[in-house]
C-alpha cells in the first residue's frame, strides 16, 4: 500500500508519527462529534416540518368545510 504519495512518512521519527496520529485522532472525534450534532438538528427539523404539514392539512380540511356550508 506504500505509494509516492505516502514517502514523506518514512522521513518522520515514530513521536512525530504518534502525534501525528493522535491529532487526526482528535480531529475524527470532533468530526463525529459535530456529525452528531448536525443529525440530532436534522431530525428535529424534520419533526417539526411533518408536524406543520399535518397542522397545514388539517386546516386546509376545516376550511374546505366552511367552503362548503356556505
Amino acid at each position: 500500500m506504500s505509494s509516492d504519495k505516502y514517502k514523506h512518512f518514512h522521513l518522520l521519527s515514530v513521536e512525530d508519527l504518534v502525534s501525528f496520529i493522535e491529532r487526526k485522532d482528535a480531529e475524527i472525534i470532533n468530526l463525529n462529534q459535530e456529525i452528531e450534532k448536525c443529525k440530532e438538528s436534522r431530525d428535529t427539523y424534520c419533526e417539526y416540518n411533518q408536524f406543520h404539514i399535518e397542522e397545514i392539512s388539517r386546516l386546509d380540511k376545516i376550511i374546505g368545510e366552511y367552503k362548503n356550508k356556505r
